[in-house]
């Protein structure tokens, strides 16, 4: 069977015809995987509210404006400004550098918000997978006031947003494996929960239950605090990548920090790892409905 690790994803571009407004390869900071695409609502606002969205490929595989994109594309004709941000995957540099390098992308916006009529006060997050887990981890540290690093620019602005909508993503990575067997299910890749799984190469090769410290440090939960800024999270009872689990269980540790007002779980009977399921008028109605609540 062949291992997540092994295989050869082919790069589908993202749907960004009839988008009037679009920015590419525009540079949040020094050096390699740190350009970003900015995709403007073709229905000009004097301030547009913005979404990054952060591609998940278990952080091993993926660049921005991908077919992965096309989501967060649909929220442009809702009035939403949308960011896709490359990051550094897992195999070129250590866990959390992505962090620091997505916080450098919230900063970046900020700084640029004037330029391209983006509201400062309004940044939402929005990850699928391992992206899912970035922005968990990007926005709780924030509010927590931990995994600060000098990396980019732009000191003057925060690194904080409003919210966060996270899809299936791995929270926990040492509690996968387990999960799958509580559920009765046989994950996709049989590697789950070894050193050489997605998620054990995140940790630097290792198995995730034998390496606590670091299996904390990615985890969201690590960082929950009464500040934690809303929620929305979803995941299918399907998915044989990421056990559902996931994210009933992340739901649960912050619903129990900062309240059931602030944090919506939604999961979906029978729907599969990947954008495909969530791909519809509900979600995008669901989502619209999140982030206009909590823009203010």
């Amino acid at each position: 069977m062949e291992r997540f690790i092994d295989r050869t994803p082919t790069f589908v571009p993202a749907e960004t015809a009839g988008i009037n407004r679009q920015f590419l390869s525009l540079n949040y900071a020094e050096g390699e995987r740190h350009q970003l695409d900015l995709y403007l609502p073709n229905q000009a606002l004097e301030q547009h509210p913005v979404i990054i969205d952060i591609y998940g490929g278990g952080m091993y595989f993926g660049q921005r404006s991908s077919q992965k994109l096309n989501g967060a594309l649909q929220l442009l004709r809702r009035g939403f400004a949308v960011v896709s941000p490359d990051y550094s995957l897992s195999y070129m540099a250590p866990f959390p550098t992505p962090i620091y390098e997505l916080k450098a992308v919230i900063r970046w916006v900020k700084a640029h918000a004037a330029s391209y009529h983006l509201n400062p006060r309004q940044i939402f997050l929005m990850g699928e997978s391992s992206g899912a887990q970035l922005a968990m981890v990007t926005a709780a540290s924030t509010t927590a006031g931990k995994l600060i690093s000098s990396f980019g620019g732009n000191f003057k602005y925060s690194d904080q947003v409003q919210g966060v909508i996270a899809s299936y993503g791995p929270y926990d990575l040492a509690l996968m494996k387990p999960q799958f067997a509580v559920l009765g299910q046989t994950p996709k890749f049989a590697e789950t929960g070894a050193a050489d799984s997605f998620e054990g190469v995140m940790l630097g090769f290792q198995r995730p239950d034998k390496v606590l410290e670091r299996n904390a440090q990615a985890n969201p939960a690590t960082y929950f605090t009464n500040n934690m800024v809303p929620t929305l999270l979803y995941a299918g009872t399907g998915d044989r990548v990421v056990p559902y689990l996931q994210t009933i269980n992340l739901a649960a540790e912050l619903t129990a920090v900062i309240g059931k007002e602030k944090v919506e779980l939604r999961i979906l009977p029978d729907v599969a790892h990947g954008p495909a399921g969530f791909m519809n008028q509900a979600v995008w109605d669901e989502k619209t409905s999140f982030l206009r609540k909590h823009s203010h």
